[in-house]
C-alpha cells in the first residue's frame, strides 16, 4: 500500500516566540486602554464620537509609516505602509490621495446626536418659513422629534437621543413634549483643549525618544498627592504656591547643565507637568 507523503511543517513562529509575542502586544494593550479610556473620558463629554477618532488613528498610523518608508509614489510603497499599518492598500491609497480634513468633515464621521441636529437645522421638513430650526412634539408622527431621530440617527430610540442632545446643551424641552434645537454643535470648553494640547508634548517627546538613533529607556515619574485646606482660601493659595515652585524648579534644571549647548556634546530633554484641579468641597465621609 503506497504511504502517504509527509506533510511539511509549517515554518511560523514556534510557540514560545508566539507567546512572547502575544504577552507584548497584551501588555502593550492594557497600557493603551489606560489612554484611550481617559481621553474617551475626555472626548465623550464633549460629544466627539469614535467614529472620528478611529478615522484620526488610520490617518497617523499612515503619516508616522511615511516617516519610515519615504518616498510614497510608488505601488511597492503603499504595499509597504499597508503592510506596516494593517490597512488595505485602498484603504491606504484613498488616504494618501485626499486632504485629512476632507475625511473628517464627511456626515458619516460626526457623532449620532451631532447628525440629527445638522438634519434638524438643515432639512426643509424640520424648518419653519424662516428657515430656523422649528421646535417639534415628541410623539411619533411626521414632522416630529421622534421622525427626526430616526432619519438621521437610525436605530438609536428618541427617548436616549433626547437625553443625551440635552446633555450636551443641543435642545431643551417643555414639560408638554416640545423639543426645541438650541445649537447645531456641541460646546467645547476650553478645558477640553487645553488637556488635549496639555498631553501632546508628552507623546510627542516620547515618540521623538523612541526615534532617536542612539535612543535609551525612557524613564517617567509621575505621582497623584491628594491635599486638603479647611478653607477655599488656603485652597487657593496652596494653588499659587505650586505655580510658583515649578517655575522655580523648571529654572534650577539649567543649572544641572555642565556647559552651554554650543560646546555639550550630549543633551537631556526634561518634560515638566503640574496638573492642579479647582478645588472641591469633599463628600461626608470621603477622605
Amino acid at each position: 500500500m503506497p504511504q502517504r507523503p509527509k506533510r511539511s511543517r509549517s515554518r511560523g513562529p514556534t510557540k514560545s516566540k508566539r507567546s512572547e509575542l502575544d504577552d507584548g502586544l497584551r501588555s502593550i494593550d492594557q497600557l493603551l486602554s489606560g489612554i484611550f479610556y481617559g481621553l474617551a473620558q475626555l472626548l465623550l463629554k464633549q460629544g466627539y464620537g469614535q467614529r472620528r477618532f478611529a478615522q484620526l488613528t488610520k490617518l497617523a498610523f499612515v503619516d508616522a509609516a511615511k516617516s519610515i518608508v519615504g518616498n510614497v509614489a510608488s505601488r511597492a510603497s503603499i504595499a509597504r505602509i499597508a503592510t506596516l499599518t494593517g490597512l488595505t492598500r485602498l484603504e491606504v491609497s484613498r488616504l494618501l490621495s485626499v486632504d485629512p480634513m476632507n475625511l473628517l468633515d464627511a456626515d458619516d464621521k460626526l457623532n449620532r446626536a451631532s447628525r440629527v441636529a445638522i438634519g434638524w437645522s438643515t432639512d426643509d421638513a424640520f424648518l419653519n418659513e424662516r428657515r430656523k430650526p422649528k421646535p417639534l412634539p415628541f410623539k411619533m408622527s411626521r414632522g416630529s422629534f421622534s421622525h427626526l431621530v430616526k432619519k438621521y440617527s437610525g436605530d438609536i430610540p428618541a427617548r436616549a437621543m433626547l437625553t443625551e442632545m440635552t446633555r450636551l446643551g443641543l435642545v431643551t424641552s417643555t414639560r408638554s413634549g416640545l423639543v426645541s434645537l438650541i445649537r447645531a454643535t456641541p460646546s467645547l470648553p476650553r478645558s477640553t483643549f487645553a488637556a488635549i494640547r496639555a498631553i501632546s508634548p508628552w507623546v510627542n517627546l516620547v515618540a521623538e525618544g523612541v526615534n532617536s538613533a542612539d535612543s535609551n529607556v525612557l524613564v517617567s515619574t509621575a505621582q497623584q498627592k491628594r491635599v486638603h485646606f479647611a478653607s477655599i482660601s488656603e485652597a487657593k493659595a496652596a494653588a499659587r504656591e505650586l505655580d510658583l515652585r515649578w517655575n522655580a524648579f523648571a529654572a534650577s534644571i539649567q543649572q544641572l547643565a555642565t556647559s552651554e549647548k554650543r560646546s555639550g556634546a550630549y543633551e537631556v530633554i526634561v518634560s515638566i507637568a503640574l496638573a492642579t484641579g479647582r478645588p472641591q468641597r469633599l463628600t461626608q465621609g470621603k477622605s
